[in-house]
């Protein structure tokens, strides 16, 4: 029995190390809180009022609240302790709840316990039972089961839609299996994987092992399964759930699965060696995932399969050369794989610095494989590297072969606009018409572009009528896209409309799913029940559309921006995408009152603002990207820092993931670049994304007066994409969100 509770222990210690920790990755990722988009904001207005002694109790509260929002515990302590220490004894709720909530996360427990059930006795409905429950779960972490306990019951009582819910938490909390048991049977289906470890934890209890093992296999948990697989002496099992572990979504998981696969189940087969190798090489383990793969070539493996994925795992841990290797001797074998190792090959060439030898390889590899998607690109790659060099000659045979054997390939769309962009710098308009009417004809990916750009050179040389009819046909077919608004615009019609969709959310049964959802994010907020809930509601596959968009739209209104836009495309691909309602979807605008304030307050129209954020952050305050770009507006830094000190603001890193802090400085940036480049949208979001420098050697080009011609001519692929996106998204957001203002200048 000594044995047993030990197991249980030290089980469940592990399993809560997990699921802490993806609790931190659904906060990390997600960063629901719309109603604290204005924390900064509150807490700079009222920081000099409560400094002077000026403030109100409601103003320091206000300020306490924004600075928990923000993550800065000891300032809101400062500020509720003055509420304390006068007037102790007829503190509201409010005060109570936050004084709570400040203990809570500095670790105090009891304490926060001991006030959130305060609280609870002085609010009354819904508020009552979420401070009933917050002081469970206080309660809980601090060691009381009992108190927990009691707080649950209360808290079940007074919230009914939850109390599935919270079942699960006194379940794990009793020591009475039969009652524990019959609690878990009370969770909602949408609890099944919570419920299923909980039970897992009661059988552990009692020291069934192998009751357990089941439970938490089923509630997807293979890494404690293994565990007590091991523990029972079953070595089958826990073989076969740490090996299903290391395909988890979960890299926790996969990590803790490699550390049993380690200690208690070394691999034995190849399936098992590749299996240990790919989870090690999600987890950044490239060395140690190349040599369990280099001792499975060892071993006789020699498949060009094995070979290319040792080569792959060579050059992420930087040795190179021995990656070319690796590259070679599945390229000598055959099949596809064979094929992709010669590409990888060559691309590695190219990257050590043997480019002549790189680039040679890449188009014997087209030669010999012209079928595999890669081809293509690899000449591509080719004839970029021979125009940098200057040697225009071979770049454009190599443009015009990538267009004559693989005709409607996205690269032979850009290789004839290459050339016919080539053709207009030599003044050579024939020529660059035919290019564009080739990929035209083609059907190419760049066919928009291809007659977008036609009628401009149609236009210049004076046949109106074809320009209208060419720019007429594009407004229709490509209506949603940077082309066909760029045409509507070119022919002087009016923007697009798009229909008011009226009162959303219609379904009753997902309108209840959300008052769930609200309450349980109060009661436990950033837990793993709200991730499990929101998981169950993107997930669930017996959904109308409209049911679909109803569920979307609440997901965004609730700080879940990236999944609500998943369900709109997804939406879009069962109806249409063309529906109003599901572009509202694609395109929202969260945060619409904080950015249309921003945006009066800087100067710059709030739907290039909102278009611009769609693009940079999808409106998701945490985003960071590779390059270290941080927030809403995908600030840098070091530019955060220089805008901040410009404007006189109080700046520091941890500001860039705060939704207003970001939007402030960001839009600071963008007018100032506005203002640069006098009011200039293309510039300003190319010098956005690119930097001041290249731009103001680009505003040199003599395509620099046509705006839509600079927009073509813009070098960097990645940033010439990037203004087509914003202008395009510019276009959709003054559609589906009309102005009550008079508009501002218009774009180009």
């Amino acid at each position: 029995m000594i044995e047993r509770k030990f197991l249980w222990v030290s089980l469940l210690s592990g399993f809560g190390l997990l699921m802490a920790a993806a609790a931190s990755r659904q906060v990390a990722s997600n960063g629901p809180g719309a109603d604290t988009q204005w924390a900064w904001h509150t807490a700079q207005r009222l920081r000099p009022v409560i400094d002077n002694r000026r403030a109100t109790l409601d103003e320091i509260l206000d300020a306490a609240e924004a600075e928990l929002a923000l993550g800065r515990t000891r300032r809101a302590r400062a500020h509720l302790e003055r509420v304390v220490s006068t007037s102790a004894r007829s503190l509201s709720a409010r005060a109570l709840g936050l004084s709570a909530e400040v203990r809570f996360r500095e670790g105090a427990f009891l304490q926060a316990g001991e006030f959130f059930s305060r609280a609870a006795e002085r609010a009354v409905g819904v508020r009552r039972g979420v401070w009933r429950a917050r002081a469970g779960d206080a309660f809980e972490r601090g060691g009381r089961a009992d108190e927990a306990m009691v707080a649950y019951a209360a808290a079940r009582r007074a919230l009914p839609t939850v109390e599935g819910w919270i079942a699960i938490r006194v379940a794990r909390l009793t020591d009475n299996r039969s009652r524990a048991l019959a609690l878990l049977d009370r969770a909602p289906r949408t609890a099944n994987r919570l419920a299923a470890v909980a039970r897992g934890e009661v059988f552990l209890k009692v020291g069934d092992s192998a009751g357990a093992r089941r439970s938490f296999a089923a509630g997807g948990d293979d890494t404690i399964a293994s565990r007590l697989a091991v523990q029972l002496g079953d070595s089958g099992g826990a073989r076969r759930h740490a090996y299903a572990a290391l395909r988890s979504r979960d890299t926790v998981m996969t990590r803790v699965g490699l550390e049993i696969v380690e200690a208690h189940a070394r691999p034995t087969t190849l399936t098992e060696r590749l299996a240990v190798a790919t989870a090690m090489r999600r987890l950044g383990r490239h060395r140690e995932a190349a040599r369990v793969v280099q001792a499975a070539v060892a071993d006789g493996d020699s498949s060009a399969g094995t070979l290319l994925l040792l080569g792959d795992l060579l050059a992420d841990a930087g040795q190179r050369s021995q990656a070319l290797e690796a590259y070679a001797e599945a390229a000598a074998g055959s099949g596809g794989e064979a094929e992709v190792a010669s590409y990888r090959r060559a691309r590695l060439l190219i990257r050590m610095g043997n480019r002549s030898r790189g680039y040679t390889s890449l188009l014997e590899f087209a030669e010999a494989s012209p079928e595999r998607a890669e081809a293509p690109f690899a000449v591509f790659l080719v004839a970029e590297a021979r125009r940098r060099a200057g040697r225009h000659r071979e770049a454009d045979s190599l443009y015009r072969s990538i267009g004559g054997r693989w005709p409607r390939d996205t690269y032979a769309g850009r290789a004839r606009l290459h050339l016919a962009s080539a053709a207009l710098q030599r003044r050579d308009t024939a020529e660059a018409e035919a290019w564009y009417r080739a990929e035209i004809a083609a059907g190419g990916a760049q066919r928009s572009a291809a007659q977008f750009l036609v009628g401009l050179l149609r236009m210049a040389a004076g046949d109106d009528h074809e320009a209208k009819n060419l720019w007429a046909q594009l407004a229709l077919v490509d209506s949603l896209g940077y082309y066909g608004t760029a045409a509507r615009r070119a022919l002087g019609l009016p923007p697009i409309r798009v229909p008011s969709t009226g009162a959303r959310m219609s379904s009753v049964s997902v309108r209840v799913e959300f008052q769930r959802l609200d309450v349980l994010r109060q009661a436990f907020p950033e837990s793993d029940e709200v991730t499990e809930f929101v998981r169950a509601l993107v997930t669930r596959e017996d959904r109308t559309v409209s049911e679909l968009l109803d569920v979307a739209d609440g997901l965004i209104e609730r700080g879940w921006i990236s999944e609500g836009i998943g369900l709109g495309w997804q939406a879009a691909r069962q109806h249409t995408l063309h529906d109003p309602r599901v572009l509202r979807i694609i395109y929202p605008w969260p945060l619409r009152e904080l950015i249309e304030t921003e945006g009066a307050k800087f100067a710059v129209d709030p739907h290039l603002l909102a278009a611009l954020i769609r693009q940079e952050s999808s409106f998701l305050a945490g985003a960071t990207s590779r390059a270290g770009a941080r927030g809403l507006m995908q600030l840098m830094p070091g530019t955060a820092a220089h805008v901040a000190r410009r404007i006189g603001v109080s700046w520091n890193r941890a500001l860039l993931g705060v939704a207003d802090a970001n939007l402030h400085v960001g839009a600071a940036h963008l007018s100032a670049l506005l203002g640069r480049y006098d009011g200039d949208y293309v510039a300003a979001l190319a010098a956005y994304n690119a930097g001041g420098r290249p731009v103001s050697r680009w505003l040199r080009f003599p395509e620099a007066g046509d705006p839509y011609l600079f927009v073509e001519r813009i070098p960097y692929v990645e940033t010439r994409n990037y203004v087509k996106v914003v202008l395009r998204n510019l276009e959709l957001y003054r559609a589906l969100y009309p102005r009550t203002t008079p508009a501002p200048v218009e774009s180009p």
